[in-house]
């Protein structure tokens, strides 16, 4: 199992909450999109030894909120409304896995989107939903008050 990170990977700038235990995360910001991505390890398996469709499914639901918030324009965290996902083949133990989100529409206060999970041999989940849009001034979703800023 390879232990190495693609070039132009960082650790996953939120290191509190949720995030903490199910990485190691990292995240490479592009001009259009931030993809997430991960080494599979042995704590995402499953009983059969294959990653973890709620591994996966965590992955995408945070990479297609920002690439949501990202593409909106807006400032705030963007909690999911609706997820859909498509399980396509499993990834196995030392498979690296990234996320490849495209914007597809927004409302006022929703944005849409949809991707897939990328591993070493093609997609292994597909996966749409929609997201919140709080406005900025809302503070139950702002991120003034988080340690660490969101990424995008």
């Amino acid at each position: 199992m390879s232990d190495s990170i693609p070039a132009g990977f960082e650790p996953f700038p939120v290191n509190k909450g949720f995030a903490v235990h199910v990485g190691p995360l990292y995240f490479k910001q592009t001009e259009t999109a931030g993809i997430l991505g991960f080494r599979v390890m042995p704590h995402h398996l499953n009983p059969v030894g294959n990653c973890h469709g709620g591994m996966m499914m965590t992955v995408m639901d945070m990479a297609l909120g920002f690439n949501t918030r990202m593409a909106a324009g807006n400032e705030s965290f963007p909690p999911s409304i609706q997820l859909a996902y498509d399980f396509l083949q499993p990834a196995e133990l030392g498979d690296w896995l990234e996320s490849d989100v495209t914007f597809t529409h927004t409302t006022r206060r929703m944005g849409f989107a949809d991707g897939f999970l990328i591993g070493p041999r093609g997609p292994v989940m597909r996966c749409n939903g929609i997201c919140k849009l709080p406005r900025d001034d809302d503070p139950r979703f702002g991120v003034a008050a988080r340690q660490t800023p969101l990424p995008g």
